[in-house]
């Protein structure tokens, strides 16, 4: 249960898509296929898929490719032609990179553009070909392809956490047959072999698609070639069980497939459990770092520092959460809890003062947040008196998750709350 918390914190890695102002050109170059490019490039860079921290980079880039064009058009009149191809040219190049990246809108060159692709102009007698424009900004193009691919991991991370939620079904499948298995007794009618869980085709599909994503995200990488690896070894052995147990083939052979295939089942399982518990944990860990990073950067009493601070220390909370055990110093985690206690009443009290009045899923979020705070202080009542934890406790991750999707709501639907 653990993990499935610690794995719907990717929620809240930031990267959701949000409203951003159209780029509008200050000038045009006054050369078709450049205008018609320089005007793709900002309606893919005022796409939703496009992160906030991105946009920056990019202006600077389709900027710099104007005045660019401009310039080598001033200088030389007879160099329009090179100049529009040149145009043609890196619209192809930087609609295929960023489409790739971001799926963003990227309009695909106009039949004249493409025209101008299939003969390359000839530089103009005794001169020298005119010089290429400046490449968009090299460390911007690096941070966007960084950003878009661990938002990938995210959405990966955050299909798994709503469809796959391996633990628990494990502990299920242990409760249900494990004692029935080792004594050698029938099976019920009723055993579960699949776990819920079909087959995980669609998980290692956009894993796929993430990992061969451009740029590279060194804290997730490696722990998402390793959670694809446990997934193909389990997947099969998955697939074959949810046959047999739909079409009820164990009444056929009286549970030997199931008996066979348990010593080979779990400990697959185990594995990919692990590699999700550390996925999903190397996610966590890299947009806290980020999320604290970038509260340093906001005004004190800033809406959106205030909104940052209290989904920080809600994580930070969940860090305790997850370190606690039967006999476990509650004391942390009740510290914690305090933390995110103030955080929500400065939340509270500055949302409360914003005029007009905040959107109401972020008030909405205070309200989850203080339940949250509720279910973990119960949960560290029942480890204080030795009693059984489980239900607080599934109740805490359970209102955890449902905060992040407030939070979620709350930065889409009130801009004054959002960090970039």
């Amino acid at each position: 249960m653990a993990r499935t918390v610690a794995g719907a914190l990717a929620i809240l890695a930031g990267f959701a898509a949000r409203p951003a102002a159209a780029i509008t050109p200050v000038d045009v170059v006054g050369v078709e296929s450049c205008d018609a490019f320089l005007d793709a490039y900002a309606r893919c860079a005022a796409s939703p898929g496009v992160p906030e921290a991105a946009r920056p980079g990019i202006r600077q880039g389709i900027n710099t490719l104007r005045e660019s064009f401009r310039n080598a058009v001033a200088r030389d009149a007879s160099a329009r032609p090179t100049v529009a191809y040149q145009c043609a040219q890196a619209h192809e190049a930087v609609r295929r990179s960023l489409t790739e990246a971001f799926r963003c809108d990227f309009p695909a060159l106009a039949p004249a553009a493409q025209a101008l692709l299939q003969t390359p102009p000839a530089p103009p007698s005794g001169r020298a070909p005119a010089r290429a424009p400046a490449p968009p900004n090299p460390e911007a193009q690096v941070l966007a392809q960084v950003l878009a691919k661990a938002n990938a991991y995210t959405e990966v991370q955050n299909h798994l956490v709503r469809s796959h939620p391996l633990e628990r079904q494990l502990a299920d499948y242990r409760r249900d047959n494990e004692r029935v298995l080792k004594l050698g007794t029938k099976l019920g009618a009723n055993a579960w072999y699949h776990f819920g869980i079909v087959d995980f085709d669609g998980v290692l599909d956009e894993l796929d698609t993430a990992i061969a994503l451009p740029g590279t995200v060194p804290e997730i990488d490696a722990e998402a070639a390793r959670l694809r690896d446990a997934l193909r070894a389990l997947n099969p052995t998955l697939k074959a069980l949810t046959r047999y147990q739909t079409t009820r083939e164990f009444k056929e052979d009286g549970y030997r497939l199931a008996r066979e295939q348990h010593p080979i089942l779990v400990p697959r399982v185990e594995a990919a459990a692990k590699a999700m518990d550390a996925y999903g944990t190397a996610l966590f860990e890299r947009e806290i770092a980020r999320d604290e990073a970038r509260l340093a950067a906001l005004p004190e009493d800033a809406p959106a520092r205030r909104l940052l601070s209290t989904s920080l220390a809600l994580r930070r909370a969940v860090r305790r959460f997850e370190a606690l055990g039967p006999k476990a110093d509650v004391a942390p985690f009740l510290a914690a809890l305090a933390a995110v206690s103030t955080a929500n009443a400065q939340l509270g009290a500055t949302l409360d003062a914003l005029s007009p009045k905040a959107n109401s899923s972020c008030t909405g979020y205070t309200d989850t947040v203080a339940r949250v705070i509720g279910h973990g202080r119960d949960v560290a009542r029942d480890i204080r008196a030795k009693g059984d934890p489980s239900q607080p406790a599934q109740l805490f991750g359970e209102t955890y998750n449902r905060s992040v999707r407030d939070l979620e709501s709350c930065h889409r639907n009130e801009a004054r709350v959002r960090p970039g």
